[in-house]
């Protein structure tokens, strides 16, 4: 008799070849009896029996995708209310295997905007270490060289202009700076002026116009340069007109918007004496633009000897007495 004896209710509890053509027909029912008893106990979590149940729709095809998963059902959950799409899974397309949580956390912290982190786009090695390599042999433009030499632990460095400067302003005015009397006043910084522009200059005869950005303040005897870093030559002509007594020292300096720039030239001025104190150096100017004077300190000399004045001489008959001349870098 073909008739198995389904005891757990597994697919493997029935046989292939039963019903047997021998097998009467009465045992019919116990056959069906068996195959609903395999199905019911098999599948018995695959669906509801209740009110709500919903019939199983997935194909072979999408259940064999689960063929070898071992995740738990807790896994799967981390999905739940995941509203990430298809697309955006694609943005981990091909990201190395090797890719850890301390790489991605390298970022933790960037405040750098995406035009900020392009700056870097090009760089082929450390970027402290190319400035650092470019101390030593470092040339600034229009028309700069700086060179830097060490010996015995010691770095000097030594800047040469050469060619057209950015803009070349002075005087030509032969203006006394200081009291109505034209003395320079004992201690406390005194305005030289810079009146005239005089490279290059945006007159006729095809002179090469004004920078922009560049203006002069006569009245105020001030420079405006624009944003930039500089490189500057200046001198002015200081004398004494006291036939008998000296002025102890003079420093002439740069200012950039109240604060002083570059090297300073000091030196004593003799009875009737007359010197062009030279200056140099660097500055920076910040965005927006500011304003460059060139100022004359006399010390405070408690005799009141010696007449400190602009110019060269009592006679101030046009003569260039002060110049600023500035490379940009």
């Amino acid at each position: 008799m073909g008739i198995e004896t389904v005891t757990n209710g597994r697919i493997s509890e029935l046989v292939d070849t039963n019903p047997v053509a021998a097998d009467k027909v009465n045992k019919g029912d116990d056959h069906i009896r068996n195959i609903k008893k395999v199905i019911k106990e098999t599948f018995s979590g695959i669906n509801d029996e209740g009110a709500n149940a919903v019939p199983v729709t997935a194909e072979s095809a999408e259940l064999n995708i689960l063929d070898g998963a071992t995740l738990t059902t807790d896994e799967l959950n981390i999905l739940d209310d995941a509203t990430v799409t298809t697309a955006e899974l694609n943005v981990l397309s091909g990201i190395s295997a090797d890719l850890e949580a301390a790489d991605l956390n390298i970022l933790d912290g960037v405040t750098a905007t995406t035009d900020e982190l392009n700056y870097v786009d090009g760089v082929t090695s450390a970027i402290q270490d190319q400035i650092d390599s470019k101390q030593d042999d470092l040339t600034a433009g229009n028309n700069i060289t700086i060179d830097a030499v060490t010996e015995n632990d010691v770095t000097t460095t030594t800047i040469t202009a050469s060619g057209t400067p950015f803009v070349v302003a002075g005087d030509t005015s032969g203006y006394k700076q200081g009291t109505s009397s034209g003395v320079m006043t004992q201690g406390q910084w005194n305005s030289l002026p810079i009146k005239k522009i005089v490279y290059p200059s945006n007159t006729m005869n095809g002179s090469p116009a004004i920078p922009t950005g560049v203006s002069l303040n006569s009245s105020g005897d001030t420079l405006t340069l624009p944003e930039g870093s500089y490189y500057f030559e200046a001198w002015a002509d200081l004398s004494n007109q006291s036939y008998s007594a000296t002025v102890d020292s003079v420093k002439l300096q740069l200012w950039r918007d109240g604060t002083k720039v570059g090297y300073s030239h000091s030196s004593p001025l003799r009875e009737h004496d007359t010197f062009s104190f030279p200056i140099s150096g660097m500055f920076t100017v910040a965005a927006g633009g500011q304003d460059i004077r060139l100022r004359v300190y006399r010390s405070d000399e408690s005799n009141g000897a010696g007449e400190l004045r602009y110019g060269a001489g009592t006679n101030n008959d046009g003569n260039l007495f002060s110049l600023v001349k500035v490379w940009k870098l």
